[in-house]
Parts: C-alpha cells; structure tokens; sequence
C-alpha cells in the first residue's frame, strides 16, 4: 500500500534550492530534489525540501534545509545559537535534507489553514492546499547527470519522467505549498 492511499494522507514531494528552466531557459520553480519519490496520484504538492547534489547554489551553499535539532545528537552540519532559557541554554540546528523537511512545510500550511478557516475535512484541507499552491511545470531541462543520479525517485532505480502539466504533475502534484495564499484564499474559490 502507498502512504497516499490511506485517507487524509497528502503526498508530498521535495524540491532544492535549484531552479528548474522551461526550454526557453525561463525559470518555473525549484527543481525536485534527487531524493523525492515522484508518481501520478502519488505526489499532492510538493515543499522545500534540501538537495545536497543538485541543490547547491549561492543561497544555499551546502543545498540542505535548516532545521531544528536535539542538542545531545550527533550533526555534521552543526549551528549553535545561545538561549535564554537555562534548561536549554544552547539552541542547535542541523543541515538536513529529505521529505522529513518538505512534509512538514505541507503541515504547517494545513494548520493554518485550519486555523484561519476552522475545523474542516481532511479531503477539504487537501483541496485547499491544491488550490493555493503554486502551480509548477515539468522541467524543460535537467542538469547533466540528473537522469543518471541514484535512480531518481523510483524504487526500481530507473529514471522517472515528469508527466503531466504545469496543473498537476507526476513530479509537483499541484505546486509548492504557498502559505499566504493559502491564509488568504477565499472559501470556495
């Protein structure tokens, strides 16, 4: 059973710091991450999520995404900031990468959702996020490698293609999550 087929899951892929071109050399979004799984009916809408091969770019330089860490874990990736707090008076974070960093991007838009909208359906905080993502299109190009590169997003190890237009795709499901639009969206729109 996939994860998406259990009900109120949302599929969530994961894109890095990379922009991806149209085949006129425009930029139309991030480009997936080597990582993310991909899969018509699979992926809903896709995040930030990190990508330390494809990913790295002035902005991001090691293509990872900052997030919070315990501090008595091991991290490469390491930051410390001091707190205030004298039970934890280090705050730590950590590089990471994965779908455990776009999903939950995905989560905290559908808590605001709730929150500015109240209680609702599963089925209906879906529709919303669909709704107000930002639609993002196939690549027109990949960066030399990517087909090649760890079997991109499948389980067999074979290259999967994006199918499906800017709307909905195999590859972004229905966009990026876009938090603002999403708060501000009108009910039934």
């Amino acid at each position: 059973m996939i994860p998406v087929e259990v009900a109120g899951v949302i599929g969530v892929s994961a894109t890095g710091n990379d922009r991806q071109t149209d085949s006129n050399g425009n930029p139309t979004g991030y480009l997936k991450s080597f990582y993310s799984s991909v899969g018509v009916g699979v992926t809903q809408v896709t995040a930030p999520g990190g990508d330390s091969v494809f990913g790295r770019t002035p902005e991001a330089v090691n293509g990872r995404v900052l997030s919070t860490y315990p501090p008595d874990k091991p991290c490469a990736r390491r930051v410390t900031e001091p707190s205030s707090d004298p039970i934890e008076p280090t705050v730590v974070y950590c590089y990471l990468q994965g779908t455990s960093m776009a999903a939950p991007h995905v989560a905290g838009v559908a808590a605001l959702i709730v929150s500015m909208f109240g209680k609702m359906s599963p089925g209906r905080v879906k529709a919303y996020l669909g709704q107000t993502a930002d639609s993002q299109p196939c690549p027109g190009t990949l960066p030399p490698t990517y087909e090649s590169s760890f079997g991109v997003g499948t389980q067999s190890g074979t290259f999967a293609t994006c199918q499906g237009g800017s709307g909905n795709n195999s590859w972004y499901g229905s966009g990026q999550v876009d938090a603002l639009t999403a708060v501000t969206h009108s009910p039934g729109n």
